[in-house]
């Protein structure tokens, strides 16, 4: 028999995240259901999940908490088409389900592409020379673009998004100096990147910060760290605004001696001081590193394709969620 699955998103999101594909394997690889109304609320759920073995979320879908999910018995696999899990779930949910998967590696590769283009965009001064052009003006002999090539670029935080973005600079010939206290020498090895300390990591030329908010994160990134960013240098931050003190960067930033790509805030959306609005040297995007058309259409078929492997033979696939690392994952 085919397992049962029931989708929780509602029919908009389900077109945003479910591409013709993704629906044909669904209908032709399990008994499905589908929730054909808004986003349900926790007890609604409960009350059409019946007994569904797998159910898939995504982002407006309700919170699962301890208590909901003891009366699912039926219920052994979550997949997320969306990123983090800890909004839909609690950390107990591994002692009720067999599984869970999300799409947060396939999301990570749309966020290494911004980071790239982030980091390009402001290496060659682009702003700088769109905002000349508009106000009528041409070529200046004040300043030029510089390459990526030959560069030393810091990660801090050796996510799944870290990961993306280092792939990404290997044509460049770059040397990646990386900062994570939980990934080994010979696992930063393979990745082509070399571990160092923080201190030394915040003194590259360029600075991607992957850090996921935790209560060991917060501010994580202080005043005297953002000094440590060399003239000329280019922090980028597509994570989460609390990892960073804000205004110890903005200050730094109204010098003029660094420049910054902000796709993350402290609160969002940001009240963000017209200082900062109008700095050439300040990349701004309202927290959209991690979407894009095709990105967002392949999730649902990412998790798909992962509990389907699962079924079949136990693979616990890229979108697998490690309890063992829930606390130090975003």
């Amino acid at each position: 028999m085919q397992p049962k699955v029931f989708v929780a998103s509602s029919p908009n999101r389900v077109t945003d995240v479910c591409s013709t594909s993704a629906r044909r394997l669904l209908e032709g690889a399990f008994d499905m259901r589908w929730n054909s109304g808004p986003e349900l609320t926790s007890r609604e759920l409960a009350s059409q999940l019946g007994d569904a073995e797998v159910l898939l979320t995504s982002w407006g879908s309700p919170h699962l908490d301890g208590a909901l999910l003891r009366s699912l018995p039926s219920l052994r696999i979550v997949g997320h088409a969306a990123g983090s899990v800890k909004g839909i779930l609690p950390q107990n949910a591994f002692e009720h389900l067999d599984a869970v998967f999300s799409a947060a590696p396939r999301i990570a590769d749309s966020v290494g592409e911004y980071c790239l283009a982030a980091a390009m965009t402001l290496l060659r001064r682009l702003p700088r020379f769109d905002a000349r052009m508009r106000a009528g003006g041409w070529k200046s002999d004040g300043f030029r673009g510089q390459e990526l090539r030959g560069r030393t670029v810091g990660i801090v935080g050796g996510s799944s998004t870290a990961r993306a973005f280092m792939r990404l600079l290997r044509p460049f010939n770059v040397t990646v100096r990386l900062f994570d206290p939980y990934l080994s020498d010979d696992a930063a090895s393979l990745l082509r990147a070399a571990k160092a300390p923080l201190e030394d990591v915040m003194g590259s030329d360029i600075v991607s910060i992957h850090l996921p908010a935790t209560g060991e994160t917060e501010g994580m990134i202080t005043a005297t760290l953002v000094a440590r960013i060399p003239d000329g240098g280019i922090l980028i931050n597509s994570s989460r605004g609390t990892t960073v003190d804000t205004n110890a960067l903005y200050c730094e930033l109204a010098t003029g001696r660094i420049s910054a790509a902000l796709d993350v805030f402290e609160s969002e959306p940001p009240a963000l001081g017209a200082d900062i609005r109008g700095a050439a040297n300040v990349l701004l995007s309202p927290h959209i590193a991690g979407d894009t058309a095709q990105g967002h259409l392949a999730l649902m078929e990412f998790v798909v394709r992962d509990i389907m492997r699962w079924l079949d033979d136990g693979e616990q696939g890229s979108g697998f969620v490690d309890p063992a690392v829930w606390r130090l994952s975003a």
